[in-house]
């Protein structure tokens, strides 16, 4: 199948390591001229090295650090500047953070900088772009937000931005513009490498809680982001997708 994405430009933030870097590896696969974003120069340079085996177009890199003052803002400016225009908008950075009751506020807010505040400020600053195109993808890497035993700051980001986004969609539809969240279940990357730091303790993990019985690759979430970001998928917005081997337990 074609997935039509040719020559499109995608940013994908926190796109040097993990599952931002199995996506821009399968947009670029496609056709498509990746700029990946993160805080770390050296990550990117080095992620842009290997991502430039498969692409046709030189892959670029932005060094930014989402949750400064503004940030959202001043990236898309740059974007626009560097770039011309933005067709697929990724917000993948995000960190998983257990805060319970007593949490530390500097902690909620970098939280809220990083998952929220960020990642409205640019979709925002991109769209007049993308209406003026007739054409625009924004896609968000989200995760569980159901209610969970202990507060995690990553789920309650989520929940918000998601919200934000249904109804974005809906503003925004009518302008050949998509918004969608794709939550990841259990994806194999540094910090799951952390929390399971054996084979043992992965297949415990893996038998209690993933129908499918092994965690996912950054490559399984990445075909569904693809295809989001396609053309061909213009029929599907303000849905919130999980990629989690079956691990969702919910009807709703």
């Amino acid at each position: 199948m074609d997935l039509q994405l040719e020559g499109k430009t995608a940013l994908i933030t926190g796109g040097g390591t993990g599952i931002g870097y199995g996506i821009a590896e399968a947009l670029i696969q496609e056709g498509a001229r990746v700029v990946i974003l993160g805080r770390r120069e050296q990550v990117l340079r080095e992620a842009a090295g290997r991502l430039a085996e498969f692409a046709e177009f030189e892959p670029e890199i932005m060094v930014h650090d989402l949750t400064a003052p503004d940030a959202g803002k001043a990236i898309a400016a740059e974007a626009l500047d560097r770039f011309g225009h933005i067709d697929i908008l990724v917000n993948n950075a995000g960190t998983s953070e257990v805060l319970g009751v007593g949490g530390a506020e500097d902690r909620w807010q970098h939280a809220y900088a990083l998952r929220v505040i960020a990642p409205r400020q640019l979709a925002e600053a991109l769209l007049p772009e993308m209406r003026a195109r007739k054409f625009g993808r924004i896609i968000n890497i989200g995760g569980t937000f159901e209610v969970q035993s202990i507060i995690n700051s990553a789920s309650v980001m989520n929940a918000a931005r998601t919200v934000y986004s249904k109804s974005l969609s809906h503003e925004v539809a009518r302008d050949g513009i998509t918004v969608n969240t794709v939550g990841p279940g259990v994806i194999i990357s540094e910090q799951i490498d952390k929390i399971f730091p054996t084979k043992e303790a992965r297949e415990e993990y893996c038998n209690r809680n993933i129908p499918v019985g092994y965690f996912g690759e950054p490559q399984d979430l990445a075909v569904m982001v693809t295809f989001l970001a396609s053309p061909i998928a213009r029929y599907i917005t303000g849905e919130v997708i999980a990629v989690d081997g079956g691990s969702h337990r919910f009807a709703f």
